[in-house]
Order: structure tokens, then C-alpha cells, then sequence
């Protein structure tokens, strides 16, 4: 699937092709920063461990780790290139979080939207639908492991079955989720999270795009 543009939103899928070696280190990387000491609460068993909540500042900054040099080295210019063609000023883009997502057989993701006020001091939300987006790969796609759903503005709630190596970028304000892991076997997914400058007075923490 290439950029495609629904029901007012406009997403877009690229394959990236994993070299030799890359899915292994990458699965095993997110498995481990997945294991580490986390502030999600543990007694909803079908939530899956994100390593953005890690209690360590790691877990969101997969983007300094070597393992995903080729990947990001693929996946900048694509990201680059979505935001041009919707006209955001890539000048205004700082990534602000890269983490791993461990989904463990009847897991899923609930419905949920990225909105500043999950992690920043101000209580300021978005407001534009361009403020902020995400970018997620796919590592694995084990069958029956669940689907991943975006709700567009018309409130039209689209399915998308990605596979290994599809890359995935939309607007992360409109509400997304994923169906239960239905199989036997582990899922793993990395997500990278850009949040334009003018959406907040504040300083972001993270990286511009262009430094990715």
C-alpha cells in the first residue's frame, strides 16, 4: 500500500525491507526494554507492556540505540516526505519518543488518542489535527494477532491489516486501537512519535526530524 487519504485523514504505508539479521535484534531489543521497571498498571493483564512508560527515559528513546540505525536511516525521508505532502513544515517536527510495543497472546491496545497532556507539565491539547503523528512498524504479523483501527474525523473507524515490515503514518490526534492477539505467539511493534513545535510554549524533548 502506498499514502492513501480517507474520509478526510490522510495516512500512509511504506514497506521496509528488513535486512538479514535486523528482526531478530529487534524483537529481542523490545523484549527486553519491555521487561524493565514500568508505571503501567500490571493488573489489567490484557494491556500489552509499552516502553514508553518505562521508569527510565531509555524505553522512549529506542531511536539512540544501534539496533535501529538502518531502520530509521529508511524510514526518515518517508516520514519526510508524508509531511510534505501535507504541507507541515518539517523545520516544526521533533521526534519526542521511540518505543517498543510487547503484545503477549490477549493483549491489545485500548482506544486511545496521543494528546499533550499524557506527558507534558502545561495543560495544553492539541488542537489542530496536524500537531502530532505517529510512525509504527510492524516487526511481526502472526496470524490471527490482531488488527490495528484508526477512527478518521468523520468518526469512520478504518481496519488495517499490516504485515512485517509495513510502516504506518497518520495523524496519532484521531483515536486509534488494535483487536486482541488471538494467537500463541508474541507481537511486536515500534512506534515513533512527532510532535510539531507550534502545538506548545513549551521546550520538547527529543530530536528534529532532520537529526533523526
Amino acid at each position: 500500500m502506498a499514502g492513501f487519504v480517507t474520509d478526510g485523514m490522510v495516512m500512509k504505508i511504506v514497506k521496509y525491507d528488513m535486512p538479514d539479521g535486523f528482526l531478530d535484534k529487534a524483537k529481542s531489543c523490545v523484549e527486553d526494554i519491555c521487561s524493565k521497571p514500568n508505571v503501567q498498571d500490571k493488573t489489567i493483564p490484557t494491556v500489552p507492556v509499552v516502553s514508553f512508560w518505562n521508569m527510565n527515559d531509555n524505553g522512549k528513546r529506542l531511536y539512540n540505540l544501534p539496533e535501529f540505525k538502518d531502520y530509521l536511516t529508511f524510514v526518515k525521508p518517508h516520514i519526510q516526505n508524508y509531511l510534505k505532502e501535507l504541507g507541515v513544515p518539517e523545520d516544526d517536527a521533533i521526534v519526542t519518543a521511540m518505543w517498543g510495543v510487547h503484545y503477549k497472546p490477549d493483549q491489545f491496545v485500548r482506544r486511545h488518542q496521543h494528546t499533550y497532556n499524557d506527558y507534558k507539565k502545561s495543560p495544553h491539547k492539541f488542537t489542530t489535527p496536524y500537531d502530532v503523528f505517529a510512525v509504527l512498524l510492524y516487526l511481526n504479523k502472526p496470524e490471527h494477532s490482531g488488527n490495528l483501527f484508526i477512527e478518521t474525523p468523520d468518526g469512520i473507524q478504518k481496519e488495517i491489516d499490516m504485515q512485517p515490515g509495513d510502516v504506518i503514518m497518520f495523524p496519532s490526534m484521531q483515536y486509534h486501537w488494535t483487536s486482541p492477539n488471538k494467537s500463541q505467539e508474541s507481537k511486536y511493534v515500534v512506534g515513533i512519535e512527532i510532535i510539531m513545535k507550534w502545538s506548545t510554549d513549551d521546550e520538547l524533548i527529543g530530536k528534529p526530524l532532520g537529526e533523526l
